[in-house]
């Protein structure tokens, strides 16, 4: 690994880093950070961290029972530049240090700085317990544990905004989606907990109100105003010392690339990621066939009048696959079911009067019976670890943080060569991470960093069937590919630029 772990903490002066050896305040020993969803139809948990702090002088040791609701931040230091050497090292012509252990030279400054070179895999605040034993080399070992600043969102479920007028017999979280969204983005911000963006997703016309009884978490909200046929699935993503909720959207395709050296890739937040080498990665391979999906509903809202006064039950809106599966994988039918406050049918006589209602249109039903298809005919791996010692996080810091990766392609895997019942590849194909369990260790005197990942496959865009003649010129010996490969492949890259981040240690 090409990085080190450094843990800032903030008690009300500003962030300080932990294991700054400058600072002698502890040293980092361990950390385990599980975070995500197990499967596509979980929505994520806040995730949690629990760290060990090697602490020799006993000084924060003996503030332990004051460390309960500390904010804290986790990064790793990316490549550093001549910038973010300390002066007192001199110029580089006095440096004894050989270039790829320049990272070890330095620590991150402020995690505020919006030019910091590391990356932030996680922030939260130190939970209540935890446990201090002495450490066998003398000091002290604390145990603590932090949650991610999602739990606000989940914590939060006091009365939403309400309206006097009879017709909602005191119904509350009345008004527009966007209202409502923009009332739980001001209570969380004056929680100290981060907003939550939408990044281009629809919301509905309307949505239906929540009885005087019935007070969901704000994070329970968040998903049912937003489910739809993008499937989203709300996630803590982490930018310097702040994070933004934000949706990962399952259904939505991907476009495979063919660089002109002959490598899959794809692009993600505007860089290129070229697929990864099966032989960097610690895989089962073992395979897991997913059981398979027929359709996709949405327990959206029906409204109803009597005697002046809404009421509301849910409507089924149900999404097959079109006749695209296969007929015995639709001999029984299994449902993802997704519920929404969506409203999609009015039947109060003119008594609503709040806003239009909302359905799924032709289009969203073509993707979900293309994502059904994908779903079902891609298998995984049944369980994945990206290690530190094989994919340096300096160059792949997507692969090593407690938010999903986005789209990237696993190659030259046994599985490879697997050929599905309609002639595209049955492993291979853009893939992202849901959730995991990132840990860091030192080991023979090295940290070591790693992800052990729940992967969920993404639909490749396939509106467009290449030649031969499409492709660069290369021989066919040279396309590092299997004949099933093609058949995803959509655009053919004319540039030979690479991601300065792509690529192994």
């Amino acid at each position: 690994m090409m990085q080190q772990c450094f843990m800032f903490i903030d008690t009300g002066n500003g962030w300080t880093p932990v294991n700054d050896s400058a600072k002698n305040i502890a040293a980092l020993d361990s950390f385990t950070i599980r975070w995500g969803s197990d499967s596509i139809d979980e929505q994520p948990e806040p995730a949690v961290m629990t760290f060990t702090l090697r602490d020799k002088t006993g000084r924060l040791a003996g503030q332990a029972l004051t460390l309960a609701g500390m904010k804290v931040i986790m990064q790793f230091s990316d490549q550093p530049r001549w910038q973010d050497l300390q002066p007192s090292m001199g110029g580089w012509e006095d440096l004894r240090i050989p270039i790829d252990s320049l990272h070890r030279a330095y620590s991150p400054g402020s995690p505020e700085s919006t030019d910091s070179p590391a990356s932030t895999m996680f922030a939260g605040t130190v939970s209540t317990g935890g446990s201090i034993e002495p450490a066998s080399d003398g000091g002290w070992l604390l145990k603590l544990s932090a949650t991610s600043r999602m739990a606000v969102w989940k914590r939060l479920q006091s009365q939403g905004p309400t309206d006097t007028a009879a017709k909602w017999d005191g119904a509350h979280w009345i008004g527009t989606p966007s209202a409502r969204l923009k009332e739980m983005n001001r209570r969380a911000s004056a929680q100290g907990a981060p907003e939550a963006q939408l990044d281009g997703l629809a919301l509905p016309s309307s949505v239906a109100p929540y009885t005087p009884s019935d007070h969901p978490s704000q994070l329970d909200l968040l998903h049912r105003l937003t489910a739809g046929p993008r499937l989203p699935q709300w996630h803590e993503v982490y930018d310097g010392a702040a994070s933004t909720l934000r949706p990962l959207f399952l259904a939505d395709p991907v476009s495979v690339h063919l660089s002109t050296d002959g490598r899959l890739n794809v692009l993600a937040d505007g860089a290129t990621r070229h697929a990864l080498s099966a032989a960097d990665i610690e895989a089962s391979t073992d395979l897991s066939i997913t059981e398979p999906l027929t359709q996709v509903v949405i327990n959206a809202k029906r409204v109803k009048s009597d005697n002046g006064k809404l009421s509301f039950d849910d409507v089924e809106i149900t999404m097959g696959d079109q006749n695209r599966l296969p007929p015995q994988l639709t001999a029984m039918q299994k449902s993802l079911t997704i519920d929404s406050d969506m409203l999609a049918v009015d039947e109060s006589g003119g008594v609503w009067n709040s806003g239009g209602t909302s359905n799924v249109s032709d289009t969203d039903r073509a993707n979900i019976a293309q994502w059904l298809e994908s779903h079902d005919l891609r298998m995984v791996p049944e369980t994945v670890t990206f290690n530190s010692t094989r994919l340096d996080p300096a160059r792949l810091p997507w692969l090593y943080k407690a938010s999903p990766s986005g789209p990237f392609i696993i190659v030259k895997a046994k599985a490879s060569a697997l050929t599905g019942s309609d002639g595209r590849p049955s492993f291979t194909g853009p893939i992202t991470t849901i959730g995991g369990t990132l840990s860091y260790r030192w080991r023979n005197g090295k940290p070591t960093l790693t992800q052990e990942a729940t992967l969920a496959a993404l639909r490749p865009l396939l509106t467009k069937q290449i030649t031969w003649a499409d492709l660069p010129t290369l021989s066919w010996q040279q396309l590092d590919l299997h004949i099933c490969d093609l058949s995803m492949i959509q655009i053919i890259d004319t540039s030979s630029a690479i991601d300065e981040k792509e690529g192994t240690q």
